[in-house]
Parts: structure tokens; sequence; C-alpha cells
């Protein structure tokens, strides 16, 4: 993971929306005994948590450990609202994807259309 603790990417023209990737965020998730890794990206006050938990977990989310890492994250950056987990394999995967491309700089060729279709479609309830 790399050591800086968020990179900040410009994803239209207007600034009015950020892509965000909080390496802190993430390692304090992690230090929670029911979090083997997480990926956190952050947008606007909006923050959304890819983990893969240990395997006493069970792979599922429960409603109290989607509370422990919400403190986490909202004890880290004063700003976010809402926070949004999940353990799906595929949005796991899609976040790391996303992690690389934001702190490569690519935040051109649809990057922020593919983030916003993948969370509508992993957290369809949440608006």
């Amino acid at each position: 993971m790399s050591t800086r603790q968020c990179q900040n990417n410009n994803v239209d023209n207007n600034n009015q929306t950020r892509l965000e990737v909080a390496d802190k965020v993430a390692d304090r998730i992690a230090e929670l005994n029911e979090v083997d890794t997480a990926n956190v990206i952050v947008t606007n006050r909006n923050a959304y948590v890819a983990v893969v938990l240990k395997n006493e977990a069970n792979g599922e989310v429960t409603d109290r450990l989607k509370k422990k890492i919400s403190d986490q994250v909202k004890a880290t950056d004063k700003d976010i609202r809402n926070v949004h987990v999940s353990s799906d394999p595929d949005f796991v995967n899609r976040m790391e994807g996303y992690g690389n491309r934001i702190n490569e700089g690519s935040t051109r060729n649809g990057l922020f259309e593919d983030f916003t279709e993948t969370v509508k479609r992993v957290f369809p309830n949440n608006r």
C-alpha cells in the first residue's frame, strides 16, 4: 500500500467531484480484528469501503462490523457523512483497481463513470 495518506484527483473539468484513495482510513480499518484488508475511496462526503474479512468473520459484514468500520472512517475524516461497506469479492477487486488508477493519476477513460456505476450496483438503496 502507498505511504501517501490520500491521493486527490479531479474527475471533471468543473472540480465538482473528487475521488480520493484514503490509505490512512484503510489502514485503521485493517487493524480491526475481523478485517484482513481494506480499500477506501472517498467522494464528496461518502466513503466506499471494500473489505476482505478474516476467516472467523465468515465473509459477512454484519451491522455491528459496519458500525465499527463507519466509526473508524468518521474518526479519521470528520467530513464523511455516509459510509458504505461491502465484502463482495467483485467489489473488492474493482475498488483495488480504481485505487490503483487514481494513484496513477488516471482519471480519464470513464473512471468516475465506472466507479459510479459500480457503487450504484453494489449499494442500490443508497442515494
